[in-house]
Order: C-alpha cells, then structure tokens, then sequence
C-alpha cells in the first residue's frame, strides 16, 4: 500500500486524527501550530497518509540556534516537535517515513539537529518499544528537556463528589472554606474581566519570576480554543474582586490547567483552591476523562525546582506521568556539541544558585515544602511557559524572552 507524506492545511482533518489517537496531544494541534506562527515561527505539518487515510502526523517548529557566537553570513536552526510525532504504534510504516521527511526539510533549513519530544510516558505499556524504534532510525537520548518531562494529572472519571472526598484533607477545607467565605467563581465573559485576569498574570509574573507573553497572545489562544467551546478562562472573585484566575483548554478527552494567577492580598481566604476543583468540575462537563496539571520536578526530592508546585498539585489526588528522554537526531555534531556544553553549564549554574536558595530558606524555616499548603499555584505554569518558548527552556531554563522575540529585537537594532 502507498504511503505519502504530505503538508496538512485541512484543520478537521489533522485534529481529527489526533483526537483519535491516545497519544494525540495538544501541543501538535492545529491551533497550536497558528499560536506558533503568530509568534513569528514558522512550521511544518507533516501528515503521513496511506490510500488516503492519515496514519501519522508531526507539527514541526523552525527555530533559531542560541549559540554564544554568530558566524557571519550563517544562521543555522533546529527543528523540533513537542509531544510529536504521533503515530499508531511503535512498528508503523509511518514513524520512520516521517522522520525522513523532517530530514530533507532539515537539510532545507541548514539544521543542527532534529529534537523531538513524543507523547509517550511511563503509562504506555510498550514504552520501550517505543524508544528502540527511535534508537534504531539514529537519534540518542538527550537528558535534557525542551518541555518539561514530568507532568502531574488526575483521572476525573469518577464522580466530582468523589474526588473532592480524595483530596488531602487541608485542600477539601481550603475548597469549602473558601465558598463560606464568599469567594465565587465564574467565568470571564467581557473586556474588563479579561484585563483583570491578566493583571493577576502580571502580578503572579513578577512574583513568582515567569515569563509571560503579552495580552495579546492571551487573547489569540482563547480565540482559536474558545470559540468551539474547547477553552475556558475563570476568575476567583470576592466582594467583587478578581483575586485568582485560571485558563483552561480541553482537546480530545484532556484537559489541561494552562495558565494560572493570584493576587498577592486576600491569600487567606484560599480562592486557588475552590477555582482548581471548579476547573475539575468544567472539565468533567465537556467530556474529558484526564485533567493535567502540567509539570512539575522530574527528579521528585524536595529542594527541586518547582516542589512547592507539586506539593500543591498532589494535594488534589492523581498521579505523576514521564515522558521518555529528548530524542536528538544529530546533524552538525561540532555545533551540536558547543551547543549543549553550553546548555549544560548555563543549567549547572542555575542549579547551584537554586540550591543555595533553598539552603537560605531551609535556614530561616521558610522551605516550601513545610508548609505547601501556601504554595502559590500560579507558578505551576512554568510548564506552559515552556511549551510556547521551547528554546528558552533548552538555554538553561532562562527566564529571558523567548527566542522569537529576541530574533525580533535584534532584527530591530541590526
């Protein structure tokens, strides 16, 4: 049987299959790929299809190499699919034909290395086949990640009332303390409720030290979710003031927690807490069986990175889900190899000042992790900031403005 790889512009035909597929995620969904584009990207949707069928498809992301130097007259990239490729099994005809459609288009785009990231955790049973179907068409492991590798989710099959009843036993108070206290939640319908969510973004932002993309952007992915009824953005409110916010998108039967933000006042009345299991409760409504809260450490000890964010995660019940390693198809092992070196440092230093951090706060009694009840959630995010800004979480986790923007500026000021 012939099989072809071909460009997908038809939006039905793309996510149909990938909703279709347990693997399908909503970062190689066609909305995603025009955020991707809005942002000044450019992509490639791959789509393999046999006697007219589609068996296979690949979002793909041109980026720009973030090496310390530039070389005169050369401006290399890299090419990379997170949570993709999706395909049917681990054996498909269409994994390794695929694949070397990304290569012409890596020769195309004079790319360092193909990086991919694929939907495939420790919940699949054949994630090992998986992998060596990967070894065997030449990538390698990378033990460092674009997007985040370990993600926190919950199973929302049961009834509301039953999951409530599994949540620890402070989140339950903290969710029925905050309605008596008069917290409401509701959904954001106008102009004005939008500006008030992205001020509790700003204010989260500066915080919690995460990059956030202007308003903008915010409004283009409710544009592209909301109008089919697949994104949602709710809003914490008390005596009339917006003092937490959520937006959530839902694609397939998975719903995930993308962006999340508080006041800094008015913390006591635990507004986080009542919001998250109404967003459960949404998600139930549209259908969804899975909630993912997004990442959290992959190395789970406390002192990690975002451990406050998985001590307030688990509290609301689920389990931990890992994606297999950064799978790298190398093309320019020099460039490679400078590129990573520094990627490695840059993430070594960081680590060492996060630690020092850390041992401070251990030394004042201030470890988030003894008292995780009062862990801001909005930081969880980071795992979203990481899906729109791949290259800025592989130069060491930067917190700097994404690689598009900074292509931007120095364009601006060439």
């Amino acid at each position: 049987m012939s099989l072809t790889i071909e460009e997908i512009t038809d939006r039905e035909q793309w996510n149909n299959f990938l909703q279709a597929q347990p693997r399908g995620h909503l970062l190689q969904s066609y909305e995603w790929g025009e955020l991707n584009k809005y942002l000044g990207g450019r992509i490639y949707r791959l789509g393999a299809l046999q006697e007219g069928e589609m068996i296979g498809a690949m979002l793909l992301t041109v980026n720009p190499v973030p090496l310390p130097v530039k070389i005169p007259g050369v401006e290399l990239k890299w090419l990379y699919s997170v949570r993709g490729p999706t395909v049917t099994s681990p054996d498909s005809p269409a994994l390794p034909a695929l694949i070397q459609h990304a290569h012409l288009i890596a020769r195309k785009e004079r790319a360092v290395v193909l990086r991919i990231e694929p939907n495939i955790a420790d919940d699949d049973p054949n994630q090992q086949e998986w992998i060596n179907a990967y070894q065997r068409l030449g990538f390698r492991n990378n033990a460092i990640a674009v997007h985040g590798r370990r993600s926190w989710v919950l199973d929302i099959r049961p009834p509301a009332e039953e999951l409530l009843a599994k949540f620890k036993m402070t989140w339950r108070q903290n969710v029925r303390s905050a309605a008596r206290k008069g917290v409401v939640i509701r959904e954001a319908t106008t102009d004005a409720d939008f500006d008030a969510y992205y001020e509790l973004m700003k204010i989260t932002s500066e915080r919690d030290a995460f990059f956030i993309h202007d308003k903008a952007y915010h409004k283009e992915i409710l544009r592209h979710f909301a109008s089919k009824g697949d994104a949602v953005l709710f809003l914490a409110e008390h005596e009339g003031e917006a003092i937490a916010a959520k937006m959530l998108i839902r694609f397939g039967d998975w719903c995930w927690d993308m962006f999340g933000a508080s006041s800094n006042h008015k913390r006591n009345l635990k507004p986080t807490y009542l919001l998250q299991y109404h967003c459960i409760q949404w998600a139930q409504s549209k259908g969804c069986t899975h909630f993912d809260f997004r990442t959290i450490p992959e190395i789970l000890e406390p002192g990690e990175e975002m451990w406050g964010v998985y001590e307030y995660k688990k509290g609301f019940g689920g389990f931990s889900r890992l994606n297999i390693p950064t799978q790298d198809f190398v093309y320019r092992p020099a460039i490679y190899t400078l590129w990573t070196t520094l990627v490695e440092w840059k993430r070594a230093r960081r680590a060492r000042e996060r630690r020092k951090v850390e041992l401070e706060r251990a030394a004042s009694g201030q470890l988030q992790t003894k008292r995780p009840e009062k862990t801001s959630p909005a930081a969880a995010q980071n795992g979203a900031k990481s899906a729109q800004n791949p290259a800025e979480k592989q130069i060491a986790g930067s917190k700097k403005k994404p690689p598009v923007e900074q292509q931007k500026k120095a364009e601006k000021s060439a």
